[in-house]
């Protein structure tokens, strides 16, 4: 069988308890839903790590963040994967893939090295990281791109506010563009996406809140919403009920628009006639919390369900029949199921001992605080979470804790953990001097998100 063409969508901070996909009640991914009437659908897959640059290069590499050595970007030596850790679209290219990519997100491209192997790549405030030769960028997109530097030094407040609609529409008009110019070649394509309208903050269209029957903002509710959100996000101040519920009717009608644009990134493929024998992959990096949890609560938030249980489905070449897999999958799989097509998706994402994530915190720049190893590791029902100074801690399917007379349950996980871990292969060396100094556009851009204080 020839090579596939394959869509690969990473869906920044979605939740899978928010998607209608998985049971949520207001109709937020019917794109997505329509998918997985014709695919595989994950009903227990779990994040590698809790936030997007250690989880993307898990995804790109096949290895877990105690493997490709890029942990929290603020205490590593580097924010970049070595070198000598190969790539998924490295493998791909070597296999004759043309390769595009498109992302929303700043950590997801040069900065972490995740641009390598591409032949196009377009990043997030829509600079041309790699120009190739199908020609998908207009004279304007390049004059934008020429510019983009001072435009953001010059003008820090529409970077935050058009990141949303502009960026993601623009993103997508240009993936399109690549899918339809290459649904003819002989080599096969593979098209990678980031979309992040689930990571705060959040500025959904109008029409997302009444298609979903809830009640639009004004002109200035957004703006206000956003700033105490933020506050939330990095520990300084509550997020009360009230305003909880209203966060997540932004969520949510952020899902809708993301999801929309989703179905044009499908649609296209139908129209050019490459769907049907086509991988399909769409898949979160990791989840929020947003109220659930005392952010400062230990085990640390970011080890709990909100965080780490994600929405995965996979479209096989040809499949046509919608399945359901209850077995914990690991997303570190999807290198080998990607780079593999003939691959079982149960084989390459089912993990032997449980499914495994592994959290380094805190996770935003600036502080003093020591790093701290987490680990998780799930059954699909029991959460077993440990830390490398031996604070250990297990949740029933309920999400409580489970009675401390369950001693031969906590035992089994003990083991089932300390076998995990012992198969896990030693990082390669990050060079000190491939370390990237943040530019002020890119400071800002990390500090609207939460990554800096």
């Amino acid at each position: 069988m020839d090579e596939p063409n394959v869509l690969f969508v990473i869906l920044d901070s979605v939740r899978r308890d928010r998607t209608s996909a998985y049971g949520h009640d207001r109709p937020t991914t019917p794109n997505l839903d329509r998918l997985a009437e014709e695919a595989t659908l994950f009903e227990n897959a779990y994040t590698p790590a809790p936030w997007t640059l250690p989880s993307h290069c898990a995804m790109f590499t096949g290895l877990f963040p105690s493997e490709h050595g890029v942990t929290n970007g603020f205490s590593d030596v580097s924010l970049r994967l070595p070198d000598s850790v190969e790539r998924l679209t490295e493998r791909l290219s070597a296999d004759g893939y043309r390769t595009a990519g498109f992302s929303n997100n700043p950590w997801v491209g040069r900065l972490s090295g995740l641009d390598r192997g591409f032949d196009e790549y377009v990043e997030w405030d829509l600079e041309i990281g790699v120009d190739g030769d199908t020609d998908i960028n207009t004279t304007r997109d390049r004059l934008y791109s020429a510019a983009h530097t001072a435009l953001a030094q010059a003008a820090r407040q529409p970077v935050f506010l058009l990141k949303r609609r502009l960026f993601t529409s623009n993103l997508v008009e240009r993936a399109t563009r690549w899918m339809r110019t290459t649904a003819a070649d002989e080599p096969p394509a593979f098209t990678f996406l980031n979309l992040m309208e689930a990571h705060s903050p959040y500025f959904p269209p109008a029409k997302a809140f009444t298609e979903l029957g809830l009640s639009p903002p004004g002109p200035i509710e957004p703006r206000l919403l956003n700033t105490k959100l933020l506050a939330y996000v990095l520990g300084k101040a509550d997020l009360p009920p009230e305003r909880r519920q209203r966060v997540l009717e932004f969520y949510d009608a952020s899902l809708r628009y993301q999801d929309r644009k989703l179905g044009e990134l499908l649609e296209t493929m139908k129209e050019t006639g490459t769907y049907d024998d086509a991988l399909v992959v769409v898949v979160a990096d990791h989840g929020k919390t947003l109220g659930e949890h005392d952010r400062n609560g230990t085990p640390p938030h970011s080890t709990r369900s909100v965080n780490t249980d994600v929405p995965l489905i996979v479209k096989r070449p040809g499949q046509e029949t919608a399945e359901r897999i209850d077995h914990p999958a690991e997303l570190t799989g999807l290198f080998d199921l990607i780079s593999d097509p003939t691959m079982s998706p149960t084989a390459a994402l089912s993990g032997d001992e449980g499914a495994l994530v592994e959290d380094y915190v805190p996770h935003t720049g600036r502080t003093s605080e020591p790093t701290t190893r987490w680990r998780v590791l799930t059954d699909g029902e029991h959460r077993y979470v440990r830390s490398d100074d031996g604070r250990e801690f297990l949740f029933g399917p309920d999400g409580n804790p489970v009675p401390e007379d369950q001693e031969p349950l906590s035992s089994r996980f003990t083991e089932m953990m300390d076998s995990r871990v012992a198969r896990l292969s030693e990082p390669e060396e990050i060079d000190d001097s491939d370390h990237e100094e943040l530019s002020r556009g890119l400071e800002s851009q990390l500090e609207d998100l939460g990554y800096l204080e």
